[in-house]
């Protein structure tokens, strides 16, 4: 029988294998959508505008337009860099968290634009990517914070 110690252990090892998968999927799903060689939204052009003018018709203010949808769009693919980057990292390096989601927003944007032509290399992206990573990562510990001061009780 397996002692508290090895069982701790397996956990913490399950644990390390599952944020690993799963931060090597968000990876190289983040990679498709950003190195596909068009704009990934290409296939709904023509559906967003309608889209956009019946949420009008219902009362949805005229700002929420394309651009901000493309913006929030761009805050939500990083905010799992800032979850994940929390939970993997010790807590003394979370602090490149936020920064790694800059650089790497930096990165992608800089690579659009040397090698993908039809892409649209954005400052405003770079910053609707960090915003995710900042959330993803305040967020998440936040929630850590909470969950280790509740255990203390």
């Amino acid at each position: 029988m397996a002692g508290p110690e090895a069982v701790a252990s397996t956990g913490r090892r399950r644990r390390v294998v599952a944020l690993g998968v799963t931060a090597t999927v968000y990876l190289l799903a983040v990679a498709f959508i950003v190195f596909w060689p068009v704009p990934v939204d290409r296939p709904a052009q023509d559906t967003l505008p309608k889209l956009l003018e019946s949420w009008h018709a219902a009362g949805v203010p005229l700002w929420v337009d394309y651009q901000l949808i493309e913006w929030l769009a761009n805050v939500v693919m990083f905010l799992p860099w800032g979850v994940l980057g929390t939970l993997i990292l010790p807590r003394r390096w979370w602090w490149l968290v936020p920064f790694s989601g800059l650089l790497a927003s930096a990165a992608v944007e800089s690579a659009q634009y040397v090698f993908l032509p039809a892409r649209f290399a954005s400052s405003a992206d770079i910053v609707a990517n960090t915003a995710g990573a900042v959330i993803g990562y305040a967020g998440t510990a936040l929630v850590i914070f909470c969950v280790r001061r509740r255990a203390k009780r």
